[in-house]
């Protein structure tokens, strides 16, 4: 009974002490370029930008809360999820794009400013 409890303690150990699988989404390394525009009563938002070593997946838009309402300008971050530390990956600047459709936005918002670790680019929203 004794090498079971032990057997189920160190399984268990292993399995609390192992990478997990879904990562949580960091910034992007940088933004190139970005656009934003309405089309068909929805803002289209894409963007271009690198990531400092392979192996990032899920690069997505998120938009960040409105936390002037006074502003014109919608914040937005570049986020993709990074390999893990176990992962040998290529160490290079690597091109990752995104886009997010998403609902117009308020009354009075003339432009996007996208976010990423090293700089962030603001664009004004076209028809």
């Amino acid at each position: 009974m004794h090498a079971r409890s032990a057997l189920l303690t160190l399984v268990a150990a292993l399995l609390l002490a192992s990478p997990t699988t879904a990562g949580e989404a960091k910034l992007i390394y940088r933004i190139d370029s970005a656009t934003a525009k309405i089309e068909k009563r929805h803002l289209v938002i894409s963007a271009q930008g690198a990531v400092n070593s392979g192996g990032w997946n899920n690069p997505h838009l998120r938009l960040k809360e409105i936390v002037v309402p006074e502003t014109n300008t919608l914040q937005v971050i570049f986020v993709a999820i990074p390999p893990s530390r176990e992962k040998t990956v290529v160490q290079a600047l690597l091109p990752v794009n995104a886009s997010k459709v998403t609902t117009l936005p308020r009354y009075g918002a003339k432009e996007i400013r996208i976010v990423a670790e090293t700089n962030s680019i603001v664009v004004p929203i076209t028809r």
